[in-house]
């Protein structure tokens, strides 16, 4: 009688977690044809197969996108939330970058925000909805922190700023020449 009403019970709890399954998988393929966002692992058999773009230095994917500006600025997004440590460790090491560049780029900080919610939606070939997320003159994006380029914390900052600097110098045709004269070599690195 024991073994029954476990069996019972197991049995149960398999018709109820398939039916999850399949009701959830039912809403998620109803979202992808009327074209809203979803947030799908990268392992779905539901997405498309991210693009095999070259890497650069710190991590950024090279894209065949066109360089974009803004009334002759450089434009840089990132994307992250409050709750999450990693875009927190991210955020300020590129506002400092970004005022390094001043008026020669335009930086769109998207902290727990949507303001640039299509920009965000164009490289989901790239970013199924992960933050943080960074787009480097349209040209360049990476999907996480840079966290784990050194060996510490301290040496993945310094990393992490040398590299964005770098790639926003060659954005910026190496403008301001007293931020990207001295990251040259950095510069010669990228892709």
């Amino acid at each position: 009688m024991k073994n029954n009403k476990n069996l019972l019970v197991l049995a149960l709890l398999v018709v109820v977690g398939a039916g999850g399954f399949f009701w959830n998988k039912s809403r998620l393929i109803e979202k992808q044809t009327k074209g809203e966002a979803t947030s799908v692992p990268t392992n779905s058999p539901t997405t498309q197969p991210t693009p095999n773009f070259p890497q650069t230095i710190g991590n950024f994917l090279v894209t065949d996108r066109e360089v974009c500006q803004k009334d002759g600025k450089t434009i840089i997004y990132f994307f992250g939330s409050t709750s999450c440590p990693h875009c927190v460790w991210e955020k300020p090491i590129v506002e400092k970058v970004a005022k390094q560049f001043g008026d020669l780029v335009d930086f769109h900080e998207n902290v727990d925000s949507q303001a640039d919610s299509e920009i965000f939606n164009q490289y989901s070939d790239i970013n199924p909805g992960y933050v943080p997320f960074l787009v480097l003159g349209c040209k360049y994006a990476r999907v996480g922190a840079g966290e784990n380029l050194g060996k510490d914390e301290e040496e993945s900052k310094i990393l992490e700023e040398q590299a964005l600097t770098a790639i926003v110098c060659k954005l910026t045709d190496n403008k301001p020449s007293s931020v990207c004269a001295s990251i040259k070599d950095k510069v010669a690195e990228i892709k």
